[in-house]
């Protein structure tokens, strides 16, 4: 069913709902992102340089953009569905 966004209760619980929205997948792409700086930081902080790791860094991060833009579109297509819906 469409939420009525001009009822301020039912606004609050639709965004609740959009925020909760493939949760998992953006603490994933937040740690995979944590995970790639944390790579890039090592690799220069320590020691010798080390191109693998450094590479390693870059795809993580890489990664981590890829998971956020598959979030934004699905949640996208999500709401439209959402209002697409009879009333």
């Amino acid at each position: 069913m469409r939420p009525n966004l001009s009822d301020p209760a039912a606004r609050t619980a639709y965004r609740w709902e959009l925020l909760r929205f493939r949760r998992g997948w953006r603490w994933a792409g937040i740690a995979l992102n944590c995970a790639g700086l944390a790579a890039l930081l090592y690799s220069q902080l320590e020691g010798p340089p080390r191109p693998g790791l450094r590479m390693t860094g870059w795809g993580l991060i890489a990664a981590g953009f890829a998971i956020f833009a598959y979030v934004i579109v699905t949640r996208t297509r999500y709401h439209k569905a959402r209002m697409a819906e009879a009333g």
